[in-house]
């Protein structure tokens, strides 16, 4: 069985790539919302497609440790990322600019795996059916079923997909900046996080900090992240706990189903 797992930073993309994939390419297999990488999965299917946002950490210990496990890891302009919000929490925005740099530099080591690709939100939206052809000659071992540029035409998300989407719709490349409306919030990470403005140059959106002047008369004012509400940072943390312990289980288990393999 070959197995590909699609993460990266939370309202990054995974979703949007994982319906992409999977009424795109042929799978098998159950097709949850999410399913993390830590999970053992089933045996006996030809090609199984799961996502996780966040699992970064694990790209590099897993990959290394299932010869049948492959990973696509989705970067995107962190200033959209910071400005989105998910329909659980419609009041106050998902993550912040930290949530991003840390999955960022986990990724960069596993970026240099053979069996990871790197995938750019905003390619993924532009430029869908290139970005296709990029995942067919790294894993050779999909069976194409539809172009990505038609995808919402055969895709049937779950509701937990619609609702992480915010709605399901085609790709619309006029939502690709949506931090232009959120100025204040922009502004307020950049000030917390000065570092943003170099990482938007050394990853190709930005050629300098002229940008910056969109919010020379910008007030800054808080906002409530979701991430870091009290009860959802405590059950964050207690998953992480849990997360070491199944990510050593996941690596025995992958240790002695590739000594049962050559025996």
């Amino acid at each position: 069985m070959k197995h590909l797992h699609v993460t990266g930073c939370g309202r990054s993309g995974t979703t949007l790539l994982v319906e992409m994939l999977r009424s795109s390419f042929r799978h098998e297999g159950p097709a949850h919302h999410e399913t993390s990488i830590l999970e053992i999965p089933p045996r006996g299917l030809s090609v199984h497609i799961t996502k996780h946002p966040g699992e970064a950490a694990f790209l590099w210990p897993l990959l290394e440790a299932d010869q049948d496990l492959y990973g696509i890891y989705v970067y995107r302009d962190p200033r959209s990322v910071i400005c989105s919000v998910h329909a659980k929490a419609k009041d106050c925005y998902a993550v912040n600019f930290s949530s991003w740099k840390k999955q960022q530099k986990l990724a960069e080591r596993a970026s240099r795996h053979p069996k990871l690709l790197v995938v750019c939100y905003e390619k993924l939206v532009t430029d869908p059916d290139a970005v296709q052809n990029d995942i067919l000659q790294k894993f050779p071992f999909l069976e194409l079923t539809g172009s990505f540029s038609t995808y919402h035409e055969r895709a049937r998300p779950s509701s937990g997909a619609i609702q992480a989407l915010n709605g399901f719709r085609a790709l619309d490349e006029a939502r690709l900046q949506p931090w232009r409306h959120h100025l204040p919030r922009v502004k307020e990470q950049l000030n917390r996080h000065p570092e943003m403005a170099d990482e938007l140059i050394t990853w190709g959106y930005e050629a300098d900090r002229s940008w910056t002047g969109l919010l020379a008369d910008v007030e800054v004012c808080s906002h409530e992240v979701w991430a870091e509400r009290g009860l959802h940072l405590l059950k964050q943390l207690d998953q992480w706990q849990r997360r070491k312990r199944r990510l050593r289980k996941r690596i025995a288990s992958d240790a002695k189903g590739a000594r049962s393999g050559r025996e």
